[in-house]
């Protein structure tokens, strides 16, 4: 938590077993207006490359508001 992670479980009305794709949804915590900034960036075309390479891809990370991963 002191890195700012979030904590979520897996949705209980999802199909399939869970897996470390992208494509599966995790419900995190809700956005707010003034809440600390929490995305990934990734250099890809779109979400069917993000499938298929994975999280190679990410260029960029910010939890809590700050930048924790850049890609150089």
């Amino acid at each position: 938590r002191r890195a700012g992670l979030a904590l979520a479980g897996r949705p209980p009305a999802l199909p399939g077993p869970p897996a470390l794709s992208p494509v599966p949804l995790v419900l995190l915590p809700g956005l707010g207006a003034g809440s600390p900034a929490r995305f990934a960036v990734f250099d890809v075309p779109d979400r069917d490359a993000l499938v298929r390479d994975g999280a190679s891809t990410c260029v960029a990370t910010v939890v809590g508001g700050r930048l924790v991963y850049r890609r150089r």
